[in-house]
């Protein structure tokens, strides 16, 4: 088949969850199936501002085609629509308008797609991008939806039922996922398939000596992926920081990933920026335990990433696809609120047979349920049936 992704920007420096799942996706598909990628020339997700060429080119052996963002994303405008759609009684119009402006703006990009008559299938990453909304109608009998949809407001905004009747079919990564878009949108009908995804553990990380490198004293928590309140971040260090002032040894939390809020000055808190892939495993399966104070994912890849490793996670329970992911792996705890957190914290740095026991229950889940040969078997499989039951 001819498959083509579409998502609103990819590259080997676009480090976000979705985005990196597609592309692992995309280039294990191209193995058996003609695959392409429509994207944008934005690198960064706060103003999509250009950074790529426009045009056409390759990432991994992959050919990829850039569209130009016509405006950067205003946060100024943003917010603005944000809090109407959010907070006020508004229209449809406006609805329409927290997406574009919610970006990355690229009409030419919308515009190309019909044209594309070689492609089969469209897979369209996640749902409430400009690329997708504008984008998938154009096309909806060959599109795919692949929403990455977490359990926040802008899934309630009523323009997004539409969409999510309008493709082909959808690709969930979790069963939690799944049960949200069909409560929102009443799309239980429309075929679907729940894929996860695989988890790609770099080379030569155990060779890496991350804690004399970072010198990291004793033992460590750590958060991987963005820092900024979207991912509970700001929460997670206000958290650590009332449990240095009531545990005294309490360990350093580590944090790597690019922040978008202030990293506070205290000796027990270290931002070590975004680091290569075999330095984050190597950070990873160092660590007593991964952190993941995110209420909203559709799926947490550094939490697969621990689990590959056999370290233990600590989520948050406001999340329920974090919450299931531990309940059916056992491969760690969860909490709700500081009460809870502090202690759980503890008795994972402190219980080493805890730390082992709940990180090889991960590793066997992540081998049961996340190895690639699985998810690319019943992604491969659904796209085939797709692609089979298609009208012109």
């Amino acid at each position: 088949m001819n498959l083509c992704f579409v998502i609103q920007r990819y590259g080997l420096e676009s480090p976000g969850g979705a985005e990196t799942h597609c592309r692992w996706l995309a280039t294990r598909l191209s193995g058996k199936h003609r695959v392409e990628v429509v994207t944008t020339c934005a690198r960064d997700y706060t103003d999509w501002r250009n950074h790529y060429p426009a045009g056409r080119g390759e990432v991994l052996g992959i050919k990829v085609t850039r569209f130009p963002v016509e405006r950067p994303r205003s946060e100024r405008a943003f917010a603005l629509y944000s809090d109407i759609v959010f907070r006020d009684h508004h229209t449809a119009a406006e609805e329409e308008e927290w997406v574009d402006q919610n970006g990355p703006f690229a009409p030419a990009l919308v515009e190309g797609l019909p044209a594309m008559g070689h492609v089969d299938l469209f897979l369209f990453y996640s749902y409430r991008y400009y690329t997708t909304f504008r984008g998938l109608p154009t096309v909806a009998s060959r599109a795919v939806l692949v929403p990455t949809a977490e359990d926040d407001p802008a899934i309630r905004l009523p323009i997004f039922r539409a969409l999510f009747r309008a493709p082909r079919g959808l690709i969930y990564l979790t069963p939690e996922e799944q049960s949200l878009v069909e409560s929102v949108a009443g799309n239980g009908d429309a075929p679907s398939v729940v894929v996860g995804s695989g988890v790609d553990i770099s080379s030569g990380w155990a060779d890496l000596d991350v804690r004399g490198k970072f010198r990291l004293p004793g033992p460590y928590v750590l958060y991987v992926g963005r820092i900024d309140r979207n991912k509970g971040v700001d929460r997670l260090l206000d958290y650590h920081r009332q449990l240095a002032q009531d545990w005294p040894d309490t360990p350093t939390l580590v944090l790597a990933g690019p922040p978008t809020l202030p990293i506070p000055d205290h000796p027990n808190v270290r931002h070590l920026g975004v680091v290569p892939d075999a330095e984050k495993h190597a950070l990873i399966a160092g660590a007593a335990v991964l952190v993941m104070p995110s209420a909203y994912e559709s799926l947490s890849l550094s939490v697969l990433e621990a689990w590959a490793l056999g370290r233990p996670v600590l989520v948050n329970a406001e999340c329920r696809v974090l919450e299931g992911q531990c309940v059916r792996s056992n491969g760690g705890l969860f909490y709700r609120g500081y009460a809870e957190f502090a202690p759980a914290l503890r008795m994972l740095v402190e219980r080493g047979d805890l730390q082992e026991g709940l990180g090889e229950a991960g590793r066997a889940y992540v081998a049961r349920e996340y190895d690639w040969g699985i998810v690319e078997r019943r992604t491969d499989s659904f796209l085939e049936e797709i692609a089979g039951t298609r009208t012109a």
